[in-house]
């Protein structure tokens, strides 16, 4: 009866410290994607996730037949849109184990994340977007700086996370193009008009003037106008739906995203080019686009046509 008293004690020793291994698994992979600027909500999601997943199973060296089974417990309980999430970010958190102790390997890889088809996409078309640029003039509460970065936003269809990690030498001023780095780390390129050149050259000569106020040196494009620090993505997302607020319509930097890609398209501009300039990895992702359009076309005959 001593022996097994005093032996359990050891085991509870043993599993308290493979559950420390694999938290601090955890911390540098939760650090990883704090190092690429994910959104906190996107690191507070992935951590979750992560986390139950270790509690649930005690280990990350889980038989395959268990995987095919919670993978499916996962399918019978989530909507679609959030089983992609969970097995994309299970997915890429193997990834980094895998590469830090080849031992571990990813019982995810054959779980290809294919995101579901969007069933809607809300977008603002040119007309619009041309009455919102007037209300911004002539509106007294909503800044230049704001007037900016919704401009910057509908000419590159750039997301607030890529905006944050953009520094001066992404800029080629010459061409008017960005190098342009996805949450995934690839990068492609975009370019913007004659238009916004101005008003680029304006904010560089008030970043110049902050940082030398503040005796700093970076080069992140985007700052703080408080701290002079590199901006944060959601600092950029509350100046878009700031803008919308005070307009009284619905508006998000993912809004004039799509926005940009609707104004492509209809002015002709090849579907291929434009997943190239938004950084999609697949065309079937562009194409939603397409059929927001068809749908556009839909609504205006059956609301104009005699017999629509």
């Amino acid at each position: 009866m001593l022996f097994q008293f005093d032996d359990k004690p050891i085991i509870r020793y043993d599993i308290i410290n493979t559950e420390v291994i694999y938290i601090q698994e955890l911390e540098k992979y939760i650090r990883l994607l704090q190092s690429k600027s994910r959104a906190e909500s996107t690191i507070a999601q992935s951590k979750r996730i992560i986390r139950n997943y270790i509690q649930r199973f005690g280990s990350l060296e889980v038989p395959q037949k268990e995987i095919y089974l919670y993978y499916n417990e996962l399918e019978k309980n989530l909507a679609k849109s959030t089983l992609y999430t969970y097995r994309k970010t299970l997915r890429h958190f193997y990834h980094f184990v895998s590469s830090e102790n080849p031992h571990i390997k990813n019982p995810f890889a054959r779980f290809k994340p294919r995101a579901p088809a969007r069933k809607f996409v809300r977008v603002l078309y040119e007309k619009e977007i041309d009455q919102i640029y007037v209300q911004m003039l002539e509106s007294n509460r909503i800044s230049a700086y704001q007037c900016f970065l919704f401009d910057f936003i509908y000419e590159t269809g750039m997301k607030p996370s890529e905006m944050q990690r953009l520094v001066l030498s992404d800029f080629d001023f010459m061409a008017r193009g960005i190098v342009v780095t996805s949450n995934n780390g690839e990068q492609h390129y975009t370019f913007y008009s004659k238009s916004l050149e101005s008003l680029l050259l304006n904010h560089l000569e008030s970043r110049q003037q902050l940082l030398e106020k503040q005796h700093l040196y970076h080069s992140y494009f985007f700052v703080d106008w408080q701290t002079g620090y590199m901006i944060d993505g959601n600092m950029i997302y509350q100046v878009i739906t700031a803008i919308g607020e005070e307009l009284g319509i619905k508006l998000k930097p993912s809004i004039l995203r799509h926005s940009f890609a609707i104004a492509l398209l209809e002015n002709g501009c090849d579907i291929r080019y434009i997943q190239t300039l938004l950084g999609h990895v697949s065309i079937s992702t562009t194409q939603i686009y397409e059929q927001v359009e068809i749908q556009s076309k839909q609504n205006t005959i059956q609301k104009y046509h005699p017999r629509g």
